[in-house]
């Protein structure tokens, strides 16, 4: 990067470039526009993913896609939710052996069963399952409709530079051939590191790649095998003829029908890297080695639409920041799918970042803002590639519980998979010790506090009101809703009028602050009306059991939000609480001010430095 190049002449201007259009980029794309914010997005691919991918979208996630208009849809044309509640693992689809066609273990799996209470308290959403071959489709619907002309697939960019006052990217319209420069303010980098990483020179940290991962995207049949129509997941743990389990997940992808009923499936399965195994497998071979691992006859109908072959590494870019370049999803940060975390982080980085962008664009915010994305959001793909890495490895040691050992003589490990189904009280111990190992697995389908309980505080750009941080769990299964600054704002369910609103549907447009203020609160909304007109800041503010305000018709929210009556919290554009007062004060307009401005990164009073 040279800082003092002159810029050369552009074909095309724009505040934002999006190098990506996946759900990460397409997701930046859309926001941007609700917040008023002009992009454009590149994706070198000429259409969105034709492989499933990833598939649930947790309550965090659709919070955001709510606020944004696109929950419905994706409700719509996702699996209903009695389709969507457990993880089940089997033995094999097919075969005759004792212990085939056996059921290991069923789980309650986000947010689904017996865990529907629990998320229910911390969201008013649930998660939801789409494939991303139809949820890209529908996002870039949405994103095309509010900014028409501005996203181009196949078109890739090949050149990125720098100089003070914003980027020149070079990007070839792969249909034509012909490059073309487009100058922009800054970059959002979603392009699953494939070139912009590269082109900054940014390292990845942690685990590199350590093991292939091969899906299958297939049309079949699969309704005899499956025994439960709710399962998210199917994985199958099949003991093979040289006595080694062989493991392979069974994912129902809809699109009309779902559950065991549903028409097309991803079949999902690892090998070493480097093996002869490996990425090297032809299609034929592929479809041989699955086939086997599911024990399905070779006569069952089982059309293959695609394959893809992916490195598996558990890594986190060194830094989510290069000047005016900003990475966000893969291109941040890697792992293996375990706990569906990989794209939901994508989407609530760009959640995150979109709306500080906005906000400096627009002369509302210090510069210095936008380094709050990094510092916020790094801490919090450390922790999901570390989980993700975790559990992954924790899911394949349940084979422990087996007492199958890999090694042994297939004989052992024939004789040791047939007792374990056996009707007797030894089988009767070794399938209670088998729960036990199972249900270790909660950390990867039951993890609530994970999804959602990311604290923002150490970052340095929310207040402090003096309050101890509540504990968390080391497992991250419970969320401890709290209201304390840099936390996610606590769900509790409101009566406006004749409405029923959660906390979170308060805000009265994208890009909006929020004051949410006891029921001596009118100073406070006096002060955030009076603000919001002076600073151009918008504020939505609300006096909660005030007359004309909403009700906290049980009680749950004047437990969570932890100040009296006369006390108020501010809540940032993305959900997260910027300040807490815990009583009132005698000057409520300046307490509001100051807030907003650490909220801003902005100087004393309002105004927004411009030299960054």
């Amino acid at each position: 990067m040279n800082s003092s190049r002159r810029p050369t002449p552009a074909d095309r201007h724009t505040p934002v470039l999006i190098v990506g259009g996946g759900g990460s980029g397409l997701t930046a794309s859309l926001v941007l526009s609700d917040l008023g914010i002009g992009s454009l997005l590149v994706e070198r691919h000429p259409s969105t993913s034709v492989q499933p991918k990833a598939h649930i979208l947790n309550a965090r996630t659709m919070e955001i896609f709510a606020h944004h208009k696109v929950a419905d849809d994706i409700y719509r044309e996702g699996a209903p939710q009695e389709n969507c509640g457990a993880m089940v693992w089997l033995s094999s689809l097919g075969g005759d052996e004792p212990y085939d066609r056996k059921v290991l273990h069923r789980a309650d799996a986000y947010g689904g069963g017996a865990l529907a209470g629990r998320y229910a308290q911390a969201s008013a959403y649930r998660h939801a399952n789409l494939g991303q071959r139809w949820l890209e489709p529908l996002l870039r619907r949405h994103a095309e409709e509010r900014a028409p002309g501005s996203l181009l697939f196949h078109h890739e960019l090949t050149d990125l530079t720098e100089d003070d006052d914003g980027v020149t990217a070079t990007v070839l319209d792969r249909t034509c051939g012909r490059s073309f420069q487009v100058r922009a303010a800054y970059v959002i980098a979603a392009d699953g590191g494939k070139t912009v990483g590269r082109l900054r020179s940014i390292p990845m940290l942690g685990t590199p790649t350590f093991m292939e991962w091969i899906n299958l995207h297939v049309r079949a049949d699969f309704s005899p095998f499956i025994p439960y129509d709710d399962a998210v997941v199917n994985r199958v743990s099949s003991l093979s003829e040289d006595g080694t389990l062989e493991h392979c997940g069974v994912v129902p992808m809809g699109p009309r029908n779902w559950g065991r009923f549903s028409e097309e499936w991803t079949l999902m399965f690892s090998r070493p890297p480097g093996d002869r195994d490996a990425a090297g497998l032809d299609d034929e071979t592929i479809v041989k080695m699955v086939r086997r691992t599911l024990k399905l006859s070779d006569d069952h109908a089982m059309e293959v639409q695609s394959i893809s072959r992916w490195p598996v590494e558990g890594t986190v870019a060194e830094r989510f920041r290069s000047g005016r370049v900003f990475l966000v999803g893969d291109a941040a940060h890697r792992h293996p799918p375990s706990g569906a975390l990989g794209l939901n982080t994508g989407v609530q980085d760009a959640h995150n970042l979109a709306w500080k962008l906005a906000y400096v664009i627009d002369g509302l915010a210090g510069p210095c803002l936008l380094d709050s994305y990094e510092a916020e959001r790094r801490p919090v793909a450390q922790r999901v590639v570390e989980r993700a890495l975790f559990s992954l490895f924790n899911q394949i040691a349940f084979t422990s519980g087996t007492a199958v050992v890999p090694g042994a003589r297939p004989e052992w490990n024939r004789a040791q998979m047939t007792a374990l189904f056996s009707d007797t009280p030894d089988g009767e111990t070794r399938r209670a010790v088998l729960r036990e190992y199972f249900d270790t697995n909660r950390i990867t389908t039951a993890h609530l506090g994970l999804e959602m309980g990311y604290d923002y505080a150490d970052a340095g750009f929310v207040g402090d009101d003096r309050t101890a941080r509540p504990q968390p769990d080391p497992l991250g299964l419970t969320l401890v809703q709290s209201a304390r600054p840099g936390s996610r704002l606590p769900h509790s369910w409101l009566r406006h009028g004749q409405q029923r609103l959660s906390t979170h549907q308060l805000q009265a447009a994208a890009g909006s602050f929020l004051l949410v203020a006891g029921a001596g609160g009118a100073a406070w909304l006096s002060a955030a009306r009076k603000l919001s007109e002076a600073r151009g800041v918008p504020v939505t503010a609300h006096a909660v059991g005030a007359d004309g305000g909403p009700v906290d018709a049980d009680g749950t929210w004047t437990r969570l939000r932890g100040h009296d009556e006369d006390g108020a919290v501010l809540v940032r554009p993305d959900g997260y609480v910027a300040m807490r007062w815990l009583s009132g004060c005698a000057q409520p307009a300046d307490a509001l001010d100051a807030a907003l401005d650490a909220a801003l990164a902005r100087e004393p009073g309002g105004s927004a430095p411009t030299d960054e």
